[in-house]
């Protein structure tokens, strides 16, 4: 796993009354880079610790060998699967913000299991184009501290589920049985990018073992991260699909803090292709830096020289305005151009989820990442991921796939192989307004 320095580690007193769970913390808390203080709270004392936890992280006092987002305190729990009690209720009345109020949520346990994501409807409503599929998460929070991800930034601490087992058996394994059109399932939730804990963690061991039993069947693994060499390791690995989010040099200097190099993400890939595992990236989110079409350029070159993807897809920086981009993005590092036509568009972005950038910068965007792609291969899959159908519909003859069925990333049909196995109980992406 990562070599992380927690500033502190907190321990749910529940979790020393299931072995498993105890290992588990044990092998984690083994790897650390230090040797952290420990504390075991519960219930009574939860509002003391949740205070602490509020004013620990980020200090000016840390001194560390690692990047600073390695340092975020770790709070070890248990998911819990009954409704919160009146208990809780009580607790909650004394957080002074709903930040504060998801925060106890996540230390007491009360974490999101599963989601129904992108949802035709949704999707018809966003202007979105994707895939229906559902995400499992066993972890909230991310060390690696990307600065246009509002977990990554503004984070005060890791929360990590050590109960797999249960998730597995009340969570996981009733999600596949109950969605059979569902042919691969996402490992990722509430900011986690969860391989960097790995192996100690455990977690695609026993996911990777959980969807062995189901024929036609698997998981992604969906990370920023170089950890992949204990897959070599897992029994099942043949069940699971590598999705790498990537980027390009400056981006990942810039505004990923504890990624490591750009490259090192195509090395990661290289080593997962070389034990079978399938290899998929996304340039996600693509930032135009004052040098993006040289630096893209290298980085394509980089990645199709080093590996074959099965697809590589592209979503322009988005889900943002003009204002919270300038807010939280070194901006005197980004291309002047488009952020003047960001600025100049911020009206019109208003409320639109694939803003700040307009229509045809992103375009202009796309269009160039395509070419670079293709002076390189002609066969590779490409898409554009979560964006608008009037892109789609200027770009579909570039991209070289059917906005209503493609290929793309980590799509719930996407098996592998470049595949689609689509099914009767879903034939069509978000392209379309409803299931047909």
């Amino acid at each position: 796993m990562y070599f992380l320095s927690p500033v502190k580690v907190f321990v749910f007193d529940r979790i020393y009354n299931d072995k498993l769970c105890i290992k588990r913390l044990e092998r984690i808390l083994d790897a650390l880079a230090n040797s952290p203080k420990l504390t075991v709270f519960n219930e009574s004392n939860i509002l003391d610790v949740f205070a602490e936890l509020e004013n620990l992280w980020p200090s000016i006092n840390i001194a560390s060998r690692v990047p600073v987002t390695f340092t975020r305190p770790l709070v070890f729990t248990t998911m819990e699967f009954r409704s919160p009690g009146f208990d809780f209720m009580k607790l909650q009345e004394k957080c002074s913000s709903d930040t504060a109020r998801r925060y106890l949520k996540l230390i007491l346990g009360y974490m999101t299991t599963a989601i129904d994501q992108h949802p035709h409807m949704r999707d018809r409503e966003n202007n979105c184009v994707c895939w229906p599929t559902y995400n499992f998460g066993t972890i909230a929070g991310c060390s690696h501290g990307c600065l246009y991800c509002g977990e990554g930034r503004e984070g005060k601490f890791l929360t990590i589920a050590l109960n797999l087992e249960e998730i597995m058996e009340k969570v996981v394994r009733p999600i596949i049985e109950n969605n059979p059109w569902n042919r691969v399932f996402r490992m990722i939730l509430s900011g986690a990018d969860l391989i960097t804990f790995e192996p100690e963690y455990g977690l695609f061991e026993i996911f990777s073992e959980t969807l062995s039993y189901y024929p036609g069947r698997y998981g992604y693994f969906h990370t920023s991260s170089c950890n992949v060499d204990w897959l070599a390791n897992i029994k099942h690995r043949d069940r699971l699909i590598g999705v790498w989010s990537v980027s390009c040099e400056s981006v990942a200097e810039k505004f990923e803090l504890g990624t490591g190099r750009y490259t090192d993400r195509f090395d990661a890939a290289k080593r997962c292709q070389d034990m079978g595992i399938p290899v998929r990236y996304k340039f996600k989110p693509v930032i135009p830096v004052k040098n993006w079409r040289q630096e893209y350029a290298s980085a394509i070159e980089y990645a199709l020289k080093k590996t074959q993807p099965e697809s590589i897809g592209f979503c322009v920086y988005m889900w943002n305005t003009y204002d919270s981009m300038v807010s939280t993005l070194p901006v005197d590092v980004m291309d002047p151009e488009c952020l003047e036509a960001a600025k100049n568009s911020a009206q019109q972005m208003k409320g639109k989820v694939y803003g700040p950038f307009p229509h045809e910068i992103r375009k202009k965007i796309y269009q160039h990442l395509i070419r670079e792609v293709r002076r390189h291969s002609k066969e590779v899959l490409l898409y554009i991921s979560t964006e608008t159908r009037e892109m789609w519909d200027e770009l579909k003859g570039e991209l070289g796939q059917d906005p209503r069925s493609y290929i793309c990333g980590c799509g719930s049909l996407a098996i592998p192989g470049r595949k689609l196995d689509a099914n009767p109980g879903l034939r069509y992406s978000t392209y379309h307004s409803a299931p047909i």
